[in-house]
């Protein structure tokens, strides 16, 4: 009968074999399997968390797909080159323990033998709720189950698998020549049990509790129960009242996990983004499944530009098989259905301000607590909405701060991961919409089912290019405190529910500035964003086809020659390919000519163009504020020159979040003079000056276009510092009115310089200007006043000198006018 037994095994897996390949569906994570480095020179040996014929045949079929080694029974033949192996991590005295000790053994007699052991989990499913009744108990996914009740969850479960390949074990770095083969091997047990049960958390996340669950849990909360009373004894209501009223927030708040709804968006978005997306490019993920597995709770912040935002990176997460993280959604987004679909896709809701409504911040605080203290994931936007500029916004540090608490009170030792993740387009879907609320054309208002049918019509007949989502240094929350607030626990404990002491405020300002910092540094250069900067970067928004495709190769070439950080990426500098990448996708319009076309946009697509622009310009500031220095002069002393573009420095890195901090700026400046010289934007003379191009080259007209990329800033710095500056006898402002002053004086020098750009005199950027210039110390501000310090005139005069002629004439004009009318944004001044 023993002779026969293989054969029967090899009959009876046939049977099973091609049912199970013709039933299960399975995603593989990572998508890209190369980011696992295997060896195929060195034997492979697959490990599963538990013993599983099905477990084994999904990761067969896998492999087959893949083009990864076939796995086989260890049994008595150890893994080869050609022949992978496959077992189980060992429970008590099992088959697999032996078969996992001889290959221990092996190692520790034979050096050469060098087995790659990969820790491989099946997911027959990817519910997180923690399920209640004994229907689906059944069918519910499990680590170890019975042989009838894993066939009953590859049949409920087996079109939504996912195979998770883990990173080669080193366990050579265990061996010990004076430790036994059953030694190791219980280390290596350990090892991989903490690998498996990470892994899972990583996956699935924490349970869930069902959502009438979680809205008892919150009633019950402490803080809540306080709140509810003393609400009621201020308002001189009935406490039942009261809780009512608490039950209807929680209502409004929470999130509610469908496993059905999940699979339906998996279904519509992966349609969605085929039809309106060239691809989506994703960068940084080994890194983000290391913090996901490693930290207890992980918290993504991304950059907000665009709706699609929402669905994207919950789209990416769970396609890469880590958990889906809960999403903190502007209220205004409740609306039927989409309300209710993304609720439970595991959208929270919240409202624009909690000001005058103790009662809704606390149990939104108590549900904020609730998700952390549990570990689950949780994604929101610190710039508090979408940016209408294509800018990073300056964070609102609301509910960060409310996080932040919560996490350093709630998880003690377990480490958290705060995640900035860059999302950028070549083109985003409501640009349009931006601008005319930019001009005052249009009132932002809430959205309804009636405006999404519309922009739904008119997004799904055009393209809009690619997506790029790029995944930030993930930043360690207790060590962040650890350098920046010390002694937190001891601060941390004794902070009462609803206090904001003015260290978790400062505190908190440091971690968003850092937040928005690394947002930027993983930023991703596209095709059409160098197109654009380029493009807008000329006088008549017109540009010589041989032109534009020198001026795009050497552009890219300086982003790789003096990166503006590890993590940012910049496309190959081939400047043809890169033009017909960007030319459709802004629309240009070639003017046919006998010397070469010429390529231009209407007035209207210029201004939308912006947009595009503002999302990587932040990545050629330092070169480009170099460039301004030669805009008017044909050489420079390189120490003057960095020394007066380190005065600037912090003027641009306040405004664009740059990742430099102001001590560390002259290093920067340094690399980037460098990488122009490598690039032929700049030169050294026998004297040691750095000299610009001869005016007419190639060069010339590129070094010409990246001065133009921070021109405008600059005109901003140039016309507050004056401003300022005139008003320097007085020796005090009123802030208010000096920033509605500062805007009208730009929206008066766009009327007259003929540019139709409403981001120009963007109220926020002076809002922002000013209180940098308060950081710098060249302000003071008392309440609502701003003191002004002498040193600002000279400011005024750096600045100026960078300009031209006209500008300058136009900024002494402006700011020398007998009076500055305060009036509201529409109107001109004189």
């Amino acid at each position: 009968m023993r002779r026969f037994m293989p054969r029967i095994l090899l009959i009876f897996l046939s049977l099973v074999r091609w049912p199970l390949r013709a039933w299960v569906r399975s995603h593989v994570s990572p998508s890209d399997i190369e980011e696992l480095a295997l060896d195929f020179g060195k034997p492979v040996c697959y490990v599963l968390p538990a013993a599983s014929l099905l477990d084994w045949l999904a990761l067969e079929v896998i492999c087959d797909a893949r083009g990864l080694p076939r796995p086989y029974p260890v049994g008595n033949r150890p893994p080869t080159v050609k022949r992978a192996g496959v077992l189980a991590v060992p429970v008590g005295r099992s088959r697999q323990r032996s078969e996992l000790q001889r290959i221990v053994a092996r190692s520790l007699h034979d050096h050469s033998f060098d087995v790659q052991l990969v820790p491989v989990s099946v997911f027959w499913g990817r519910n997180p709720v923690q399920e209640t009744s004994i229907f689906r108990i059944l069918f519910a996914d499990s680590e170890r189950s019975s042989r009838l009740r894993k066939l009953l969850i590859v049949a409920a479960n087996g079109r939504n698998t996912l195979v998770h390949f883990g990173r080669p074990i080193d366990y050579r770095d265990m061996i010990d020549e004076s430790a036994t083969p059953g030694v190791l091997v219980r280390k290596l047990v350990r090892v991989l049990r903490v690998h498996f049960r990470r892994q899972r958390a990583a996956t699935l996340g924490p349970g869930v509790s069902r959502r009438a669950q979680l809205i008892d849990a919150l009633m019950a909360d402490s803080g809540v129960v306080a709140e509810v009373t003393e609400t009621a004894r201020r308002e001189r209501r009935n406490v039942a009242a009261i809780r009512v009223r608490a039950r209807d927030y929680a209502d409004e708040i929470a999130a509610d996990y469908s496993n059905i709804a999940i699979g339906f968006m998996l279904r519509v978005l992966t349609w969605l983004w085929h039809r309106i997306y060239d691809g989506i490019d994703v960068k940084h993920l080994p890194r983000l499944r290391e913090a996901a597995h490693d930290n207890r709770e992980v918290i993504y912040l991304p950059s907000h530009r665009s709706h699609m935002d929402y669905l994207l990176l919950s789209y990416i997460l769970y396609q890469e098989g880590l958990a889906l993280p809960q999403i903190a959604a502007g209220v205004n987004l409740n609306f039927w259905p989409v309300g209710g679909l993304l609720r439970r896709c595991g959208a929270f809701y919240l409202r624009r301000s909690f000001k005058g409504d103790r009662l809704y911040a606390a149990v939104f605080r108590a549900y904020v607590e609730s998700l952390l203290a549990h570990g689950r994931p949780m994604k929101f936007y610190p710039e508090g909405g979408r940016s209408r500029t294509g800018r990073l916004l300056a964070p609102k540090t609301g509910m960060l701060q409310m996080t932040v608490a919560s996490a350093l009170a709630s998880s003690g030792n377990a480490p958290v991961a705060v995640v900035p993740v860059y999302i950028g387009y070549d083109r985003v879907m409501e640009v349009k919409g931006y601008f005319d609320e930019l001009r005052g054309a249009r009132v932002k208002k809430g959205e309804t089912m009636g405006d999404l049918v519309r922009g739904s019509t008119r997004a799904l007949k055009r393209k809009y290019g690619r997506v790029f989502v790029s995944f930030g240094e993930p930043i360690g929350l207790q060590n962040f405190a650890d350098t920046h607030l010390p002694g937190w626990r001891t601060r941390v404990a004794e902070l009462a529910v609803d206090s904001r002491p003015k260290w978790l405020q400062e505190f908190t300002a440091t971690l968003a500035d850092a937040v928005m910092r690394g947002i930027n540094a993983t930023a991703t250069l596209n095709a059409t964003g160098l197109a654009c900067l380029i493009l807008l970067g000329s006088p008549q928004k017109s540009v010589a086809e041989d032109e534009m495709v020198h001026s795009l190769a050497l552009l890219a070439k300086l982003a790789r020659a003096c990166p503006y950080s590890r993590d940012a990426s910049a496309p190959e500098p081939d400047g043809e390919a890169l033009l017909a990448e960007a030319e459709p996708l802004m629309r240009l319009i070639r003017a046919p000519h006998a010397w070469g076309d010429i390529l231009t946009v209407d007035s209207r697509q210029a201004v939308l163009l912006t947009y595009t622009r503002n999302n990587v310009m932040h990545l050629f500031a330092l070169p480009s504020l170099i460039a301004n220095f030669f805009a008017h002069f044909e050489q420079r002393n390189e120490k003057a020159l960095l020394d007066d573009a380190a005065q600037l420095y912090p003027l641009l890195a306040s405004e664009l979040f740059l990742r430099w901090p102001a001590k560390e700026c002259r290093d920067a400046l340094v690399d980037a003079v460098q990488g122009m010289i490598e690039c032929g934007l700049l030169s050294r003379t026998e004297k040691g000056a750095l000299r610009r191009p001869v005016a007419g080259s190639r060069a010339f007209a590129a070094l010409m276009s990246l001065a133009r990329i921070m021109r405008e800033s600059l005109e901003r710095y140039a016309m507050t510092a004056t401003l300022l500056s005139h008003n320097l006898e007085a020796g005090v402002v009123e802030r208010g009115r000096f920033e509605r002053q500062c805007q009208l004086m730009a929206e008066r020098m766009a009327l007259l310089t003929g540019r139709n750009s409403p981001e120009f005199f963007d109220a926020r950027l002076f809002r922002n200007h000013l209180q940098t210039l308060v950081k710098a110390g060249l302000l003071r501000q008392e309440g609502s006043r701003l003191h002004i310090d002498e040193s600002l005139r000279h400011l005024a005069e750096h600045a100026l000198r960078l300009l031209g002629p006209d500008i300058r004439q136009s900024i002494a004009h402006l700011t020398s006018m007998p009076r500055l009318e305060d009036a509201a944004p529409g109107r001109t001044l004189g």
